[in-house]
């Protein structure tokens, strides 16, 4: 429980980042991950 308040203090609703921010050092890395879930319905974009 400790932890999950003092990651609920971390988090910044104007970050990108769920919980923190990004500090000089870190590096970011765009990944294209490929969702396996199969939609059960057409969405707007079908059309």
């Amino acid at each position: 429980m400790k932890l999950v308040k003092r990651n609920q203090k971390l988090h910044d609703p104007n970050s990108p980042l769920l919980i923190g921010e990004v500090k000089d050092g870190d590096v970011v890395t765009e990944v294209n991950e490929p969702s396996y879930i199969e939609p059960k319905q057409p969405t707007l974009f079908d059309y």
